[in-house]
């Protein structure tokens, strides 16, 4: 696929009109190479740089939907990198929705609000964001 294209599937994915990202872990995403600016993907709250659509991450598939255990639903999507947040607090293997995987929370730079949960572990990746859907936004 061109990277135009794979970077037109992933923005239509993250605004929901388009099927899951491949599930497969040998599907490589071709948007290394894309320089654009319109893959930003920022706080919905105080407009932050937060990640990019081509940093998306298939963690047997990008977007999940969890809950936590006080039954507080979350929809999220994956992410390799994510510059824009910084983790807080000890990493914790309670109730982790990634099997050998570690979380601790994903909070923006810019404002402090919870915008997920970083995941270490000791599988390929080692580290990745699950970044909540409704808390980031991909319009300036």
């Amino acid at each position: 696929m061109r990277s135009a294209d794979t970077a037109l599937k992933l923005l239509q994915c993250w605004r929901g009109e388009a099927a899951a990202l491949p599930k497969s872990p040998d599907a490589k995403l071709e948007t290394d190479e894309l320089e654009d600016s319109d893959d930003k993907i920022m706080c919905a709250r105080c407009g932050q740089l937060v990640t990019r659509t081509r940093w998306a991450l298939s963690m047997d598939g990008h977007e999940h939907v969890f809950f936590n255990p006080a039954g507080i639903v979350f929809r999220i999507n994956c992410f390799a990198e994510a510059p824009g947040a910084t983790d807080q607090g000890a990493p914790s293997d309670e109730f982790s929705w990634f099997k050998g995987y570690l979380w601790n929370f994903a909070i923006c730079t810019g404002c402090g609000e919870h915008l997920g949960w970083r995941f270490t572990g000791a599988s390929d990746p080692p580290v990745f964001f699950g970044l909540i859907k409704g808390r980031l936004t991909n319009v300036g």
